[in-house]
């Protein structure tokens, strides 16, 4: 009876493991629901311009935590690339957020001169905000200068620290 109950509650636990590891991380779900909305020729523009941002920038985090991970001349632990992964979800769901808040804000604008003063700012926190200190500019900055893109924002950016600041600094106006 005891073995029975033993082999039951092992069976129970390795089937709660397997449920985690089929449920998609943040990262990929945040990635999938950006190059849905991406490539949706239904839908507007504008939303499947911030969608493109979205998805470029989570592939960039994800780019750049497998890097790190792949490095071989570090021996990382399993601690550590765990550590890694954590990151790589919470920057994207920050990210996630950034664009929300900043889309709300620019909505609640009024005229051109809030709207701008609204761009400038997140802009602004984006890039003060760098997470990996990337030199390849053109890559980081491939949305900063685009004036056919509201998320004018910087692709290495720490969103965890860009969020809280921008949070702030709204409180502030």
């Amino acid at each position: 009876m005891k073995h029975t109950i033993v082999i039951l509650l092992m069976l129970a636990i390795a089937a709660t493991g397997m449920a985690q590891e089929t449920q998609p991380r943040v990262f990929q779900q945040i990635y999938n629901s950006a190059m849905k909305t991406a490539n949706d020729p239904g839908a507007p523009m504008p939303e499947r311009k911030a969608a493109s941002f979205r998805a470029d920038a989570v592939n960039y985090l994800s780019n750049r935590t497998l890097s790190e991970i792949a490095d071989t001349t570090k021996a990382l632990k399993p601690e550590e690339i765990a550590a890694l992964n954590s990151q790589l979800d919470s920057m994207a769901y920050f990210m996630y957020d950034y664009v929300n808040i900043f889309n709300k804000e620019y909505s609640r604008a009024k005229g051109q001169k809030d709207k701008a003063r609204v761009l400038r700012l997140f802009r602004e926190v984006s890039i003060n905000n760098p997470l990996y200190n990337d030199p390849d500019r053109q890559l980081v900055l491939a949305y900063y200068n685009r004036e056919d893109f509201l998320t004018q924002f910087s692709l290495d950016t720490n969103w965890v620290k860009a969020v809280g600041e921008v949070k702030k600094r709204l409180r502030e106006m």
